[in-house]
Order: C-alpha cells, then structure tokens, then sequence
C-alpha cells in the first residue's frame, strides 16, 4: 500500500501539480486510511431535517431530481460537522453505488475518514474542487469523478456544508461545476429569504441605512456581520475584526475614532439595533472614497474585480486572471497594470524567438517595475517554462491574462501566481442575462423579452461572452420599440440557439455540445471525440436539443 500511495503521490505533484489534491493525499496518508479497503465511514447519528441548510436545499434538491432523472448521476449534501444529509441519485444503478460506498444519511464524510474526495477536501480546504477517477485517494472511488464546492451561510460567512455531483470516471463534464455552482446560489439565496424575525429586523435597519451609495455601513452580531458596498470595498478584514470589537457590549449609541489599515482615520458612530444583539456601525473617513453605486449582481460582480485589482495594485505579488475569450480579461489585465512601468507581451501576436529572448534577458537581472503577458496560453512551451522560472524566483513582478486551463502543464503555471481572479462566462450567469443587458444599455433604456426570446437568450451558449453580448445591445438598438421578439436578435444568435425547454442537466448536456461544435467549426466527428461520445450519440443529442447547426 505504501508504495502505491506513494508513487500515486509523485504523479499527483508531477502530472497535475495540483496543490490541493497533493496535500490532500498527504494528509490522507496521514490519517492512516488504507485505499484498498471497503469504503465505510463512521455515523454520526440522525439527521438534523430542521436544519437552516436542510430547509433551504430541500426545494433545490427537489428539482435537480428532476432534472437528473435517468442519468448515471448523484448529488450529495453534507451539513456543518460534514455529516451527509441527503443524496438525490439519477437511477437505480447510482442508487446502489452510493450505498456501496457509505454516503447514507449520517455518515460522516471527513478527510479522516474517507480520504481525498469532491466532498471532504472541499470541507478541509474551504475551495472547490474537481476530483476525476484516480485522483480520489480511496480505491472504491477510483471509478467516479465529482465537483464540489462549500456552502457558507450568507449571514455570517461560517461554513455550513458541502454539495457534490457524482458521475461515471470518464463522463464527466467541465459544466458539472455550474450545475452545482447555480444549486448553491438558490440555496444562499432560499437561507437569505427565510432569516428569522431578528435578522430581518437586523437587515432592514441595515439596508435603511445603507441606501445612500455613498455610505459605509456596517451591521455586527454574534451571528452576521453585513457590509455595505462602499464598506466591502473600504475595510480589510482586520478592519470588520476590530469593528466587531468596538461594537461588543454597546447599548444605545456610542462614538468612537479608529484608524484603517488604509491609512485613513474613520468617526466611527455606533447605535444598538431594537430587538436584536446587533449593532449598526457608520463610518465617515476624512478622505472620502470615490462613490460606488447600489450594486445590483451584475455591478456588485465588477466591485468585486475592481476590489481584487485595487488589492493586487497595492500588494507585491504576481497576479493572474483567468477567463474565456470575450470576458473582459485583457481590460482586467490593462486595469491591474495601469501606474506601472510595465514590459509587455501578448502572445497572440508576439513572436516566439523575441518572446523567448527577452525572458532569458529578464532572467538576467533586468528587472522592469512589472511584466505583462496577455495570451499566456498562447505562449510556445520553452517561453512558459522561463516564465515558470521567474515566478519561482519572485522577480520580476507578473501579471498575467490567460484562458481557462486546458491541459495540465498550463494549470501547474498558474498555480505559481500569488493572487487568481477567475471571471464568470455569461452561460454561468444565465438568471441575470436579461438584467445585465438592461443595465448596460443605459439610463432610460429598459428592454421586455418575450419569453421565446428569453428562451434563446438563456439557452445560447455565449463563446464570445460579453463581446457577444455588445453584438446583441447594437442589434437591440435598432429595434423599433423595448419589446423584443427573437425576430430582434441577432441571426447568429438564432442559428446557433434553441427554444426547446429543458431540464437543467439536459442544458448542461446542451451548453457543452454547442461549445464543442463552436470549437471545431461543426465538424462533428471531432467534436463528439471531444466529447468522448460516439457521432450517433452527438446526432441523437443535437435532434432531442433542437440544436441548429
């Protein structure tokens, strides 16, 4: 067993460079699990069905089970001491292999108990995490690939469970990650909504106070803590810590002054909130912040690009961004390198000779304030290999565009990189497509959709993201009113789209058959052994889709 751990261990750090699943290995091996043993994790007793989080995934896990009826699929739940609350399986066969391997309700899915897995290193490490065949430390999961991410209660940020999709090794899709990644937004949101009577009465003294898009507003209790957009732009964490302090034990209202880790000295006013343990806190600082409009979810997602670049602008480290062509990454990029003297390179259009020579050159001592590289996946191998070498090193600073990995010399890269800003695709924000095209349309302008329309809309894949989405806002410009038909958008769009409505493992299915045909200009022979499906399988799926091609 040792020396297949071990050599399991070594391909880990040499094949993946994987950091999270080779300390997860290291700490499984730690615990002492033998891999070749029968999976069966320990009990933790009955499970807890009053639950915050049991009552807000139930409605959720109810219409995945829908949605995955039929499909050699299960997703799993496990609550606050990682205890499995409830599993939702596709078919009889996943019935019984999620019996097989011990994921009944109360079990306890721990890294102590059964190893590396999309459910117990996501508990450990607070990240989600993809985990394919092999890469699950215990034997009896070799034959399963799984995604999850941890649940965090949207009142106070603890960490209050994991959700997991489980498929066959091999058949798995890249869109498992928004399929569970959509489940646990409606989750926070259904814990959101269903607060008891102190929180809403906590939330709307806060929202009150918060209504001017200037203020910085922070509500504290022994259970939340709420920031306003400009305060989560403003404080550090350290900040909000001290704040819960000063806030400790106040009653009625106080005044204080504390200086920020910004440098800047904040009058702090502090007013107990009627029926709760909480205390509303106003800060006022001496030099102002610019003002930050009310954030509705498009806008509060670019706060929080602009947030990640004002920290990496003001720390030392290497930065990258990653994102699909179209998705903003390179005015990200140009943003987080403005008030630098940089040295630039895109690999787009650089060529692989200069590339090359001039990182031995950097490598040499030539140190600019800061390097640039867009396109770093477009880069030859040997310029990437200087590249890695210069991160190790540490000089000189990098800050980097690149697509989202695709192989896995291209991931061990950018593990490399201090800070990662990941930025969203459009099809993994599909509920807010409709509000994001009227937000930036501008002031005034407010389209209606007809609901064929919306249906193209949400069910196109959007490869080119929000450049796309500039294509559609001028196509919507020449309409003749604010109602718009499918008629009104752009024929590309229509051609490539379907209204066919679908259950949402049937969009994912979807989503990644278009892509496919995206990718290879519709030749489908190479795009279902992309897919690794058979071509009569791709021929099935674009009929029972709709899909245009």
């Amino acid at each position: 067993m040792k020396d297949n751990v071990t050599d399991a261990l070594a391909s880990l750090t040499t094949s993946r460079a994987n950091r999270l699943l080779h300390a997860s290995w290291k700490r499984s091996r730690q615990y002492g699990l033998d891999p070749s043993k029968p999976m069966d994790p320990p009990t933790a007793g009955d499970v807890d069905t009053a639950s915050r989080l049991f009552r807000a995934a139930a409605p959720v896990l109810h219409r995945i089970r829908t949605g995955i009826d039929g499909e050699r699929l299960s997703v799993m739940l496990v609550g606050a001491q990682a205890e499995m609350l409830t599993t939702v399986n596709g078919c009889r066969q996943i019935d019984t292999v999620v019996e097989r391997i011990g994921a009944t309700p109360g079990a306890v899915w721990r890294e102590d108990t059964t190893g590396t897995n999309a459910l117990a290193t996501p508990f450990e490490t607070r990240s989600p995490l993809f985990v394919r065949g092999n890469e699950h430390y215990m034997e009896g999961l070799h034959g399963y690939s799984c995604y999850g991410r941890p649940i965090f209660n949207p009142l106070n940020g603890h960490l209050i469970g994991v959700l997991d999709v489980m498929s066959v090794a091999g058949a798995e899709s890249s869109l498992m990650r928004p399929f569970i990644d959509s489940a646990i937004a409606e989750i926070e949101k259904n814990i959101q909504d269903t607060a008891g009577t102190r929180t809403h009465s906590v939330v709307r003294a806060f929202e009150d106070a918060a209504r001017h898009p200037a203020a910085m507003i922070v509500a504290v209790s022994r259970s939340m803590v709420l920031q306003s957009s400009m305060a989560a732009r403003t404080l550090s964490d350290t900040d909000v810590a001290a704040l819960q302090q000063l806030a400790d034990g106040v009653h009625g209202t106080a005044r204080t002054e504390y200086e920020l880790t910004s440098g800047q000295t904040a009058q702090v006013e502090m007013e107990s909130i009627e029926g709760s343990d909480a205390v509303l806190i106003r800060l006022r600082t001496r030099q102002r912040p610019a003002a930050v409009p009310r954030a509705s979810s498009p806008l509060r997602r670019r706060i929080r690009v602009q947030q990640w670049i004002d920290d990496v602008q003001g720390g030392t480290g290497s930065a990258v961004i990653v994102g699909e062509p179209g998705s903003g990454r390179t005015t990200a990029l140009g943003e987080v390198a403005a008030g630098f003297t940089v040295r630039a390179i895109d690999g787009r259009n650089a060529d692989p000779a200069d590339v090359e020579e001039e990182l031995r050159s950097l490598g040499c001592g030539a140190f600019p304030e800061a390097l640039t590289i867009d396109n770093l996946d477009l880069l030859s191998k040997t310029a990437r290999d200087l590249i890695e070498n210069l991160l190790v090193c540490g000089l000189p600073r990098i800050l980097a565009a690149t697509s989202v990995p695709s192989d896995t010399d291209h991931a061990r890269l950018l593990d490399l990189f201090d800070d990662r800003l990941v930025l969203p695709t459009l099809r993994d924000q599909r509920s807010e497509l409709l509000s994001t095209l009227n937000e930036i349309a501008g002031p005034g302008v407010r389209y209606r959709f007809t609901s064929q329309a919306t249906r193209v809309l949400e069910s196109y894949s959007w490869p080119g993201n929000h450049r796309e989405l500039a294509t559609v806002l001028r196509s919507l410009a020449r309409s003749r009113g604010t109602l718009i038909d499918v008629a009104d958008l752009p024929i590309e769009l229509r051609m490539k789209a379907t209204t066919k409505q679908m259950t949402p493992w049937q969009q994912a299915s979807c989503d990644a058959i278009m892509r496919a045909m995206e990718i290879y200009h519709g030749n489908k022979a190479h795009a279902a052994d992309y897919l690794g499906i058979s071509r009569s399988t791709l021929y099935h799926h674009i009929k029972e889709y709709g899909i245009i091609v």
